[in-house]
């Protein structure tokens, strides 16, 4: 079986569900250290400029160990607002975004307390829209206690799986002989972007996934 992972991410960007299309079982990697500046709490839309980022704030000073599942939204900024009026502003051109668009305000009428409800959330979304079928476990529900690459060998060999599959960013820090002494065979995934129609003139890659749901509908599949 082959196992595919990672981090709990808001709005998630292509390779994310590319990965989670090609694998058998996919773990959210939710009990894992939040990192800021990074694409947990935050993504990139198209917009007319090029891009902009939709950010999440979240309550991160002094909490350097903090978990993803344990990090705490910023409630008193207007972000949902901000986030919807954005979005129908940049999509109000692209082709399915009245579609979708009911869907959008339901998930920002909703409090959320923490940054993993609302990644959660536009995570199943986007899953739900792209028709993609791969079971999904949560690496919380395992109750281990390594981390890094071992972390990662010890999922798959709770969870049956003989194969992993890696993003190409991880060959700059997985060690790759903790697979190989496990017997579990190490995969890298091979996704490049394909460009497809956007709501401006121009291609800009490594959008938030729902980028590409807002312009495509149906046929976004194609492009994972």
């Amino acid at each position: 079986m082959k196992l595919g992972a990672h981090q709990l991410q808001y709005f998630p960007g292509l390779r994310f569900f590319s990965k989670m299309k090609s694998s058998e079982l996919f773990i959210y990697l939710d009990d894992v250290q939040y990192a800021r500046r990074e694409f947990q709490n935050r993504n990139r839309i198209r917009s007319v400029s090029g891009w902009q980022y939709l950010t999440v704030p979240v309550l991160a000073k002094g909490k350097f160990s903090q978990t993803i599942n344990e990090t705490e939204i910023e409630t008193a900024a207007d972000w949902r607002n901000a986030h919807l009026k954005a979005l129908a502003v940049n999509y109000s051109r692209a082709k399915y975004f009245r579609d979708y668009a009911p869907a959008l305000e339901k998930i920002y009428s909703r409090n959320y307390a923490r940054l993993a409800e609302i990644a959660l959330e536009t995570m199943e979304f986007l899953r739900s829209a792209f028709g993609i079928k791969t079971p999904v476990k949560f690496s919380s529900g395992f109750g281990l206690a390594s981390a890094s690459t071992q972390r990662l060998v010890d999922l798959c060999k709770v969870s049956g799986a003989d194969e992993y599959l890696s993003g190409a960013g991880g060959k700059s820090y997985l060690d790759e002989s903790l697979f190989d002494r496990s017997g579990i065979k190490l995969s890298w995934q091979d996704f490049k972007v394909l460009p497809y129609p956007q709501a401006f003139k121009g291609f800009e890659p490594d959008m938030s996934a729902l980028d590409l749901l807002l312009n495509c509908g149906p046929e976004s599949v194609r492009y994972l």
